[in-house]
């Protein structure tokens, strides 16, 4: 078809022969930069509604995390942990879900973090307290929860995470 444009082209065609000719190659490629750019807009159109979509849950698990209940944060701690390791969270959003974990971890920081301390749950009567003379410090679900959204948000903003709140995350206390 191409070589039949330029055909026409060379010769002694009148223009309208020669337009005509050319007429339906820049349909095509006006057809084509339509396709082009309507999946663009779908595309585009549809990472708006996951990133919106993906806010509303953190929003909520938010909330849950200023629950009084302590079952209630220990849950909104482990979604925003899911939420955080999402390719829709950017480093901005890895930084401020970092924070929300802050309070949390400063309050197991004021019991007494060392090198050498051991994690226990707080509310298991049936776990058995090592018998070791290393530190003990209890720490709650939601603690713990905190500690692994803080992992998971620091890896988010290639930053390194505290040892201590590393083995936090890890105790599975």
């Amino acid at each position: 078809m191409i070589t039949t444009v330029l055909d026409v082209a060379a010769s002694d065609e009148p223009w309208l022969v020669i337009v005509a000719t050319i007429g339906p190659l820049v349909a095509a490629l006006a057809a084509i930069g339509a396709l082009v750019v309507g999946i663009q807009t779908v595309r585009q159109r549809w990472v708006a509604d996951s990133q919106a979509q993906w806010w509303a849950r953190v929003q909520w698990a938010a909330d849950l995390v200023l629950e009084p209940e302590e079952s209630k944060r220990a849950v909104g701690f482990e979604a925003l942990a899911l939420l955080a390791s999402s390719p829709l969270a950017g480093p901005d959003d890895a930084a401020f879900l970092a924070g929300l974990s802050f309070d949390a971890l400063a309050a197991v920081q004021e019991r007494g973090v060392a090198d050498d301390v051991v994690f226990v749950p707080a509310d298991d009567e049936s776990f058995v307290r090592p018998s070791d003379a290393r530190p003990v410090v209890e720490v709650t679900r939601a603690e713990v929860s905190a500690a692994r959204l803080r992992v998971v948000a620091d890896r988010g903003r290639a930053r390194t995470t505290p040892a201590w709140i590393a083995r936090l995350a890890a105790s599975g206390a």
